[in-house]
């Protein structure tokens, strides 16, 4: 495909970006629209109307999200390294016999 470019609308100003697939570019225009979606929930939610506000209430938000998602899979990669050392005591205790 190449590279193309497209423009991102978040809390009413435009960016211009490039994207390499048409995989990026969902993965934008989906960040976009749930960006979207935020600004007006707290403005709705809180009556808070200045945009930097709104903004920073945002990416809390999301950087929030993205460390409780990085707990979980750190979470997730130690309970299998802790079953796949299970697993491999099994099988060095059955090779064995």
């Amino acid at each position: 495909m190449g590279t193309q470019a497209i423009t991102v609308r978040i809390a009413g100003k435009s960016y211009p970006m490039t994207v390499d697939t048409p995989q990026e570019e969902e993965t934008i225009r989906k960040a976009e629209r749930q960006i979207r979606e935020r600004l007006k929930m707290y403005e709705e939610k809180y009556a808070v109307t200045d945009v930097r506000d709104l903004l920073s209430m945002c990416v809390l938000q999301f950087a929030t999200e993205a460390m409780e998602n990085e707990e979980r899979v750190d979470n997730v990669e130690h309970d299998v390294l802790d079953r796949l050392k299970v697993i491999g005591q099994l099988l060095d205790s059955t090779l064995d016999k």
